[in-house]
């Protein structure tokens, strides 16, 4: 059973991390309101976290990892 790149949830996880540092970078989280100690210690785990997954997933093995 092949699993199809772009329907694999560990990918969207992955690209939505960094959408998130893209956010962090450019400064949109200070622009709206939010601080950015809280920003940086909870996004940085979150994006992490996904980063790590997103790495270590193989997307063309959908029995493993």
């Amino acid at each position: 059973m092949t699993q199809s790149r772009w329907r694999s949830p560990v990918l969207w996880a992955a690209i939505a991390a960094q959408v998130l540092v893209v956010l962090k970078i450019t400064g949109v989280w200070t622009a709206v309101g939010i601080p950015e100690t809280i920003v940086t210690d909870t996004v940085t785990a979150v994006i992490q976290l996904a980063v790590l997954v997103g790495v270590l997933n193989n997307p063309t093995d959908a029995q493993s990892w």
